[in-house]
């Protein structure tokens, strides 16, 4: 998960850090598992910005059926769903990047890696030897 913190002594607006201990966690059990192709194959990912996706278009819909009508509370409801959406689309992207990155730490040779992830360049590619 990513808490905005003061980094350092300038507290930066924005400034994020990542605690990867759960990421970390999932991707050791899924590999002590091997149920790397059984989560992969959920889509859990894609289903959840799916989601943010139905939800964000359900705000906007009810932006464009008001017409011309002016409601400072909708609006502002309106305002802070659209906020909220977006922080939880990041926070859902950076665990994505997170696993994905922790999952390298198990991996004993790309035949775990999806098809789509694999190395199409044999230059990128990594010995096992």
């Amino acid at each position: 998960s990513t808490q905005s913190t003061g980094i350092n002594k300038k507290n930066k607006a924005g400034a994020t850090f990542t605690d990867d201990g759960f990421s970390m966690g999932v991707a050791y059990i899924l590999k002590l598992l091997d149920q790397y192709s059984a989560f992969d194959s959920l889509h859990w990912f894609q289903s959840v910005n799916h989601k943010f996706g139905r939800e964000e278009q359900a705000v906007q819909e009810s932006k464009s059926s008001r017409r011309g009508e002016v409601d400072v509370k909708l609006d502002q409801t309106n305002t802070l769903t659209m906020k909220r959406l977006d922080e939880y689309r990041q926070e859902f992207e950076l665990l994505y990047y997170s696993l994905s990155s922790a999952r390298i730490f198990f991996r004993t040779d790309l035949e775990d890696l999806p098809a789509a992830e694999a190395p199409s360049d044999p230059a990128t590619a990594v010995s096992t030897d």
